[in-house]
This record gives C-alpha cells, sequence and structure tokens, in this order.
C-alpha cells in the first residue's frame, strides 16, 4: 500500500519537495494549493518580476535535477558583490568575487513557471487548487485535513509549507518565536544608465540596507530594508523622486534609474517555530523559518529543507513510515541548527548595522576594508554563499 504524502502550500519549496518526494518507492503525493490558477509566465522581453529570488548554486543544481530550471533568458547571474559601509569619504568595500557566478537571480513567476510545468508532467502529483482548509486533526499517527467542501485528506505524512503565517503550524500548536523589525522590505525593479556588469551591490548604513541585483537587459532589482517610518515617509513621494532616491542611497553607481515595475512594500519579522516536527508532520521553508532578507537566502534553506526530508524519508528503515518521529527528527536536527546559525547572525548584523555606536560605524567602515584584504575569509564567506 502506497504512503500518502500531502503538502499544504504549493510555492517554490512545497512544489520543489513535491517533485523530489514523488520519486520515492510506494508514495503517493498530493499538493494543496489556495489559488485557482497556476503561475503565467511573463511574455515581454522587457518587463520582469518584481519579486526575485538569488539562487545559490547547489538550489540550481538541485531544480535541474527535478527538470524545473527557470527559463535562462529571464534570469541573471551574480559574478561578483560588493558591500559598501556608510563613510563615503573612505570608500570601503568589501568585494567578492569568483570565477562561477555566486547566485542567480530569478524572477518568482519564472520560477513558479519552471516548477509547475514539471509537476504537470508527473503522474505520481496531484494537485488540489482552490482549496479552502476548514480543519486539521490526528488520527492516531496519520493527519487529516478537511476541506472547506466536506472532503477530508489522509496523509501519512503532512508537510506544512504555507509561509510564515502558516495555518499548518497554528492548528498544531506549534509556537513561534517572533521578532518584529519594525522595517519593510521595498522592492522594484529599474532600467540603469550605466550596465551592472552582473555585480550584486549592498549598502549598510545605520538607518538601512540596500541591495541592487542584476537582472537580464542591464536592469536591477532592489530590495531595500527600511525602517517603518522612512518607509512611510518613501510611499508619499512620487515615483520619480522615489528614483532619485534609491540612485542617491545607492551613490548614484549606476547612474540615472528608471522605475520598470511596480513598487512593493512588505513587513519585515523574523518568525521561527519552535520544532519543525511531529508525528505525521513536518514544517519546512517559512513555515519553519522566516528570517531577514538580508542574506537573501531564504529559498535557498527551503529548497535545502526539501532535499534533506526527502533523502532521509529515502533512507528510512523499511520498518519505518514516512510520518515515524523517529524519522523526522532526524530531518529537524539536519536542518534546524544551521537554519537557527544564519538566523542569528542576519539577525545580529542588522542589529550592528542599525547602531549608533562608535564601534559598529567603524565595522560597517573599516571592518569591511580589513576583510577585503583577507582572502581566506573572503573565500569562506563565498563558499557559505553558494553552499
Amino acid at each position: 500500500m502506497n504512503a500518502s504524502l500531502v503538502v499544504v502550500g504549493g510555492g517554490p519549496v512545497g512544489l520543489a519537495f513535491a517533485l523530489a518526494a514523488s520519486r520515492l518507492a510506494n508514495v503517493e503525493v498530493t499538493v494543496v494549493e489556495r489559488s485557482t490558477t497556476p503561475a503565467a509566465p511573463i511574455t515581454s522581453p522587457s518587463m520582469f518580476d518584481h519579486r526575485v529570488f538569488a539562487l545559490s548554486p547547489a538550489s540550481l543544481d538541485f531544480l535541474r535535477g527535478l527538470g524545473a530550471s527557470p527559463d535562462p533568458a529571464r534570469a541573471a547571474h551574480v559574478r561578483a558583490m560588493q558591500v559598501w559601509g556608510d563613510d563615503a569619504n573612505r570608500q570601503s568595500h568589501l568585494d567578492l568575487a569568483q570565477g562561477q557566478p555566486i547566485a542567480t537571480i530569478v524572477e518568482h513567476t519564472a520560477l513558479m513557471f519552471a516548477l509547475e510545468q514539471a509537476v504537470s508532467r508527473v503522474e505520481g502529483i496531484r494537485v488540489v487548487r482552490g482549496a479552502v482548509l476548514k480543519a486539521m486533526r490526528t488520527n492516531g499517527d496519520r493527519r487529516e485535513l478537511e476541506m472547506a467542501d466536506g472532503s477530508v485528506l489522509q496523509a501519512d505524512l503532512l508537510v506544512g509549507a504555507d509561509g510564515s503565517r502558516s495555518q499548518i503550524r497554528d492548528w498544531a500548536g506549534i509556537a513561534t518565536e517572533t521578532k518584529d523589525y519594525e522595517s519593510d522590505g521595498i522592492v522594484a525593479n529599474f532600467n540603469g544608465e550605466f550596465a551592472h556588469g552582473d555585480v550584486a551591490r549592498q549598502w549598510f548604513t545605520n538607518e538601512s540596507v540596500l541591495a541592487y541585483l542584476p537582472l537580464p537587459q542591464n536592469q536591477i532589482s532592489i530590495v531595500w530594508s527600511v525602517l517603518r517610518t522612512k518607509s512611510a515617509a518613501l510611499k508619499e513621494i512620487p515615483d520619480n523622486e522615489f528614483c532619485i532616491a534609491v540612485e542617491a542611497a545607492g551613490h548614484n553607481t549606476l547612474g540615472k534609474l528608471t522605475l520598470a515595475s511596480p513598487i512593493a512594500r512588505f513587513p519585515l519579522a523574523r518568525v521561527l517555530a519552535r520544532h519543525w516536527v511531529e508525528a505525521g508532520l513536518a514544517l519546512m521553508g517559512d513555515a519553519a523559518h522566516a528570517i531577514h532578507p538580508l542574506a537573501g537566502q531564504g529559498v535557498n534553506l527551503g529548497f535545502a529543507d526539501a532535499r534533506t526530508l526527502v533523502e532521509i524519508l529515502r533512507n528510512r528503515s523499511k520498518f519505518s513510515a514516512p510520518g515515524d518521529v523517529a524519522v523526522l527528527r532526524k530531518y529537524e536536527r539536519a536542518r534546524c541548527e544551521a537554519t537557527l546559525g544564519l538566523s542569528e547572525v542576519t539577525d545580529k548584523l542588522r542589529a550592528l548595522y542599525l547602531s549608533d555606536a562608535k564601534a559598529a560605524g567603524w565595522i560597517r567602515n573599516e571592518g569591511l576594508t580589513l576583510l577585503n584584504r583577507l582572502p581566506h575569509a573572503k573565500a569562506a564567506l563565498i563558499d557559505y554563499a553558494i553552499g
């Protein structure tokens, strides 16, 4: 008898897990997704989704192995990264460059389209769209999902991949540690006057963190983390003044910027689940760990969750069911330490860069220059970023 794996959440992490899990022996995979229609790619060659992911080489390899590689025409490689502090006089910066790409910037829509096309080609995956969940129940080591239409899904393993506001996590009664950063993330795309040169650029000051991420056709996507008061002020200005503000925050590195997408804002918070697994239940992606976008590792962490859980399920004893808590705890142990470690580092970096203390100012500037002169330390940072 086949085991039933039910994935709640049809985003990138949920679909990637479903694709990988469908290759396990004797399993049936169901994806439950609230949206009613699959992603449609942007057809205009000069328009790009302002929601982007910085995929690591390991994540790209994972997607390639699943047959879900995003359209390369809709992606841009990051071949170098430059990081600046806020002392314009010293022009201190950290330059991370190497032969192979550090990351690849991919649109949300392009990634989703590739994943959904791959899922549509797999007979062993059923997708339930427009799903409205009513309740979750425990039946021994199994989970039951009651839908609003009265139907019930039985799961030997229920995977919550339904985001930082996870309904599955809440129904399971799993507590979270939440930290409101009192900041917003602002994202938008721009045409630059000067070529970005496949370089990602990031500026740290005591009031914001701004990233320029390369896109095809000399466009960039920005991720600007700013205090909520500044975000509110930026929201009130016209688009041309917003462009000037982004130019100034990036020290006019790419010259004049022209807006090429809508401007989106979202509140920033860290949400960490106290535990990730129970009998018949596992959390992954943002449902387990939503961290600050400073490190750009959110979706990569989720893909690593998916790879790890599938590998542990593949190697489990033939006497163990997919939902056995002893099996699932191996997944939790394998992923929790690295994820929490990155979350803490990101959190402390954010606090450091927003500090007005003299020591923090020194690290923002002289510290970057010092690190720039240490090739082994820089190499370690690159290895971590692309892993």
